[in-house]
Formats: C-alpha cells, sequence, structure tokens
C-alpha cells in the first residue's frame, strides 16, 4: 500500500504518536480524535482505515522514520496558521485524560521546535 504524506496523513501521524506516547489508547482519546479530525475537516476513515492501517503494519525503524517525516512534512509544508492548530490539537488530545504525560509533552515539544512554534496561549 503506497503511503505518502499528505497535510492529513501527516497531522494522522502525529495525531497517533502523541495519542499513544501513554502506552494506551482510551475511548476518551479516540473521541477526542475524532472530534479533532472534524474540527479540522480530515476524515475519520482515512485516519483509521488508510493511517492506522498502515502503521500497523511497520517495525518499529520504520515507524520511528515515518514519523520524523511526518515532522519534517509538516516543518516544511505547513503553513504558520496549520503548525499552530495541530501543536493545539495534539494538546487537546494529549490533555483528554485529564493531564499530559511527561512523555505527551516530550513529543509535542519535539513537533513545537520543529515547526518553530511557541506554547499555546491555552496551555
Amino acid at each position: 500500500m503506497s503511503f505518502e504524506l499528505n497535510n492529513e496523513k501527516a497531522t494522522d501521524v502525529l495525531i497517533w504518536w502523541v495519542e499513544g506516547a501513554d502506552g494506551s489508547i482510551d475511548y476518551r482519546e479516540e473521541k477526542a480524535v475524532g472530534d479533532v479530525l472534524e474540527d479540522v475537516s480530515y476524515s475519520l476513515e482515512t485516519f483509521y482505515q488508510e493511517t492506522m492501517m498502515y502503521l500497523g503494519g511497520l517495525s518499529n525503524e520504520n515507524l520511528k522514520k515515518l514519523v520524523e517525516n511526518a515532522i519534517e512534512w509538516g516543518s516544511q509544508h505547513f503553513d504558520e496558521h496549520r503548525k499552530k492548530q495541530t501543536i493545539a490539537l495534539l494538546y487537546v488530545i494529549a490533555e483528554c485524560n485529564g493531564k499530559i504525560t511527561d512523555e505527551q509533552q516530550e513529543k509535542i515539544d519535539k513537533i513545537k521546535e520543529s515547526f518553530g512554534v511557541e506554547e499555546p496561549e491555552d496551555f
């Protein structure tokens, strides 16, 4: 299956990376992902049927490469507004369990640094 990054798929990969940072993905996180994707007019179907199916078939090494590629894609292709919006959306997903874990914060910080954006005002 071909998996070429675009704005939606790069965002999907970053969501998956941050969402799973705490070691599990529960109902609240799944609901938050659905809400976030709907807010940015991305397809939940694409997230599950294309992105998640593709990720499920990758080795750990290839997953790491894909995450790095998605961060780089966003850094190079997202405009300033989309970069800030993506960071804010990742915070919403990470916070849906009541607390952002250290692992989630580290991942978001890495993305923020690559994107060259500051902390959203709400966080």
